[in-house]
């Protein structure tokens, strides 16, 4: 029988879309009760940050070597983190490409404030949050058409990801459906496909409902701990994010486990078992996911 790709999954969940809001809201409304939200000028309407353009890091940057992946042609098992880009390229010429034509070929989690340390001080994080980690802020650039696999985040952090410039599909899950996504064990992945789901080969995902949304230059968007996100970049875009701890002790926690335990353990069976180590792994998701 013939999987039914043809039913959509259940985006129709609402987020709100806020600005100057008070520190006294956000705790209120968002990171208390760990609720996404789209915070418009987050850091204010003249800040610098808000000027940066593909031009001005190709102009300032442009020499430098980037680790650039490329999600056509890095053929990776669907529950392994990246933790080293497989290739490198100028960052000018990767810059260009990005702007010239439609690609997969993206930079993720790179920390450009380390070649340009004055970029810290073209914005600063408002005081509506605890625990914010300013000193790692990490950018991300994309081709139109790249795409950021779901899953969670293994540090299990809060996620202010700011748009600079183009625009970004997000599409958002609350960490209750991990099962019914078909989270694999000792992993934060699953390899459920947002855009084609097969409800046929994975029925929980009829138990599903995520958020849908689209963020552009000057948007913020809040993803609190734990929370599924699959990105798309709908043209080239350029962005950077800053990370803040859960209010929540067991969020950390977990987050802890996840880097400091978990994807060890998940390294170490992978390299004694091989691919019996992965079948069991999709074997319990499964399992799992149907009885939840």
């Amino acid at each position: 029988m013939v999987a039914n790709k043809s039913i959509a999954l259940d985006l129709n969940n609402h987020i709100d879309v806020v600005e100057n809001i008070s520190r006294e809201d956000f705790q209120k409304f968002y990171m208390l009760p760990q609720r996404p939200v789209i915070i418009k000028n987050l850091y204010g309407k003249d800040a610098k940050v808000y000027n940066w353009t593909f031009d001005y890091f190709q102009k300032e940057l442009g020499n430098i070597d980037v680790g650039v992946y490329d999600d056509e042609s890095d053929k990776k098992k669907d529950d392994k983190s990246y933790k080293k880009a497989p290739r490198t390229m100028k960052f000018g010429e990767y810059l260009s490409l990005i702007q010239e034509r439609p690609t997969t070929k993206r930079l993720f989690l790179f920390n450009v404030f380390k070649y340009k340390k004055e970029l810290h001080e073209h914005f600063t994080f408002p005081n509506i949050a605890d625990k914010v980690l300013t000193f790692l802020p990490l950018a991300f650039f994309g081709g139109q058409g790249a795409i950021t696999r779901i899953h969670r985040d293994m540090d299990n952090s809060c996620v202010f990801l700011t748009e600079l410039a183009g625009y970004k599909r997000v599409v958002l899950f609350d960490p209750k459906y991990s099962d019914a996504l078909y989270q694999y064990p000792f992993s934060t992945h699953t390899s459920i496909d947002v855009n084609n789901p097969d409800f046929e080969k994975y029925p929980a995902l009829k138990n599903v409902k995520g958020i849908d949304c689209t963020i552009g230059p000057g948007d913020t968007i809040f993803m609190p701990a734990g929370w599924w996100h699959h990105i798309e970049y709908n043209t080239a875009g350029l962005g950077f994010a800053i990370r803040s701890l859960s209010p929540h002790i067991s969020d950390r926690l977990l987050g802890f486990w996840q880097v400091g335990i978990m994807t060890h353990l998940d390294e170490l069976f992978n390299k004694a078992f091989g691919q019996k180590w992965f079948d069991w792994k999709i074997k319990n998701a499964k399992k799992r996911a149907e009885r939840n």
